[in-house]
This record gives C-alpha cells, sequence and structure tokens, in this order.
C-alpha cells in the first residue's frame, strides 16, 4: 500500500487498521473479537459447551460498547434531542426491527446499545424491549434473553398495531418496512401512537425518484405532510452506525383518509427488500430448520 498502516489498541476491545488520519473512522477496518462462529450457518442449535466462552466475552465487551456510547458526545445531544418528546409521550412499548446479526457485526452492537441506553431515559418504561429480524441466529437470541429483553418468533414484515405508545426502532432498515408499519396504523387514532427511529423520511424522498416511491413508499409519500421529523447529527466516531437516523412522530390533527390508500402494499419481486414471511420459510427449508 502507499500509505502507511498504523494498528491502533485499546478502542473496545478492537483493533483499527487506517491508511490516513485526516479520514473520517468507520466500522469497515474492525474486527469483532467476540465473534461467534458455528458451522451451517447456524442452521443447528450449538451445545452450551461450545457457545459459553463466546458469549461471556461478548457480554463483557459489549458493556464497554454501552459505556462508551453513553459517554459520546452524539448520545449527548440525541438525550438533549428526543429525551423531553419521548417522556412527555409516555413510551409503553419499544419494538427493534432488523437490528442484524449480534455475534458478527460491530454495527448491529453499537445500534443495540443506542437503543437499550435510550431505553434507560425514559422515566415511565419499565417494559422489555422486543426485538425481531429473520436472521437472527441462535446465539443473537441467546445473547439478547441475557439482556433481559424479548424476542418475537413471528415475522410481522414490519406490519405492528400501535395500539399503545410505541416507540418503534428500525436501524438501517428497508423503507419497505416502515412503509408496512405506516400502512398498518394509516388511522389517526394509531398513528398518534408511533414514534419511529429510521432511515430519515425526507432523505427517502428527495433520493428516491416518483416509480419507486410510488411503487414501494406510498405511504412514507403520503405522510410527509403530516410527519414531523428530528434528525440526528452524526457526528459518533464511527461513521456508519448511525448515519441517516431520524426519529419520526405525526401530528394527526391534519391527518386524512384517502380511501385509494387502504389497500396493503404489495411489491415486486424484483424490487423486494425486506425479508418476507414466503421468503423466511423457504430460507428455513433450505438450510434443513424450522
Amino acid at each position: 500500500m502507499s500509505n502507511k498502516e498504523q494498528q491502533i489498541g485499546g478502542l473496545d476491545g478492537f483493533i483499527l487498521v487506517t491508511a490516513s488520519k485526516k479520514k473520517r473512522r468507520t466500522t469497515q477496518n474492525f474486527k469483532c473479537p467476540f465473534n461467534i462462529h458455528l458451522k451451517n450457518h447456524e442452521s443447528k442449535k450449538p451445545s452450551e459447551e461450545s457457545c459459553d466462552l463466546g458469549i461471556t466475552a461478548f457480554l463483557q465487551n459489549f458493556k464497554k460498547i454501552e459505556e462508551n456510547l453513553i459517554a459520546s458526545d452524539f448520545f449527548k445531544e440525541i438525550v438533549n434531542l428526543i429525551e423531553p418528546l419521548l417522556n412527555q409521550a409516555k413510551i409503553e412499548a419499544i419494538i427493534c426491527l432488523g437490528l442484524g446479526k449480534l455475534s458478527e457485526c460491530l454495527i448491529s452492537c453499537y445500534q443495540l446499545a443506542l437503543i437499550r441506553c435510550l431505553k434507560g431515559k425514559l422515566k415511565d418504561f419499565s417494559g422489555k424491549i422486543q426485538f425481531f429480524d429473520p436472521i437472527f441466529t441462535y446465539k443473537d437470541i441467546e445473547i439478547l434473553q441475557l439482556l433481559d429483553t424479548a424476542v418475537l418468533s413471528e415475522n410481522l414484515e414490519g406490519k405492528y398495531l400501535a395500539d399503545q405508545k410505541t416507540l418503534f426502532y428500525l436501524p438501517h432498515c428497508p423503507k419497505q418496512i416502515s412503509n408496512n408499519l405506516l400502512w398498518r396504523n394509516w388511522q389517526p387514532e394509531l398513528l398518534k401512537n408511533v414514534y419511529l427511529i429510521c432511515n430519515s423520511f425526507e432523505n427517502i424522498i428527495l433520493g428516491n425518484p416518483e416509480r419507486v416511491l410510488n411503487d414501494n413508499a406510498t405511504y412514507i409519500l403520503k405522510a410527509e405532510k403530516f410527519c414531523k421529523e428530528i434528525k440526528f447529527l452524526n457526528n459518533f466516531r464511527y461513521t456508519d452506525i448511525f448515519n441517516d437516523f431520524s426519529l419520526h412522530y405525526f401530528d394527526t390533527s391534519t391527518f386524512f383518509t384517502d380511501p385509494g390508500l387502504s389497500v396493503e402494499p404489495e411489491y415486486k419481486i424484483a424490487d423486494l427488500e425486506l425479508i418476507t414471511r414466503k421468503i423466511q420459510t423457504n430460507l428455513k427449508l433450505k438450510n434443513g430448520y424450522n
């Protein structure tokens, strides 16, 4: 290489390889020291003996991640931006979708740390965060349960009913999942319960042609008129973890029912971004487990 590589130790237990000090850091050059690898793409449940050591190491490192995140300017600024709103709303449920493989991905670990740390700032919330991702492995599920969270078993493709004040956390999830969530709650008495941290709706609308939005993000497009968005400043030291995050909530006083928006979204196979129930079932059958 033309630029001198430098290894830096002591950062959350990870090793950074950098080509230039002027470049902002991403997680691309970090390796997770607590990867838990299993054969056959995690298709078989491992024995307890084979994974206890890996999980212990993971939890030790994850505690450091949470501590470092809480101490960061990024987290302090996020708390100042959204804590008053969420506490005023009196959040009753937290649902996280699409977190990814914790046992393999550093980005997923930091994204998990964010929602757990935000939960700690909610004065009236005493429940468990609920998680779902169709790619969770046995190890991911075990880790989440050890962290005192709940893991959901059914793939609703984002179509969760907000019958109580709910904070939905969709870190870097496909826009079709957010679109499905909006469809499921496309009534003023339900939308007022939705608080959604995900990729910025404004950026989705500005960054996609009209055809793509009409085919894959109809409800996001229609919600623009009464959606309030609080953008997160991406000043965390790793710039590919929380980039494009925003908190969205809805002023339903300006909501009006559009009869043309009562049909459940359907997506062309060529445009699919999410893992549907059908795809998930096929993957399980292919890998030989249920």
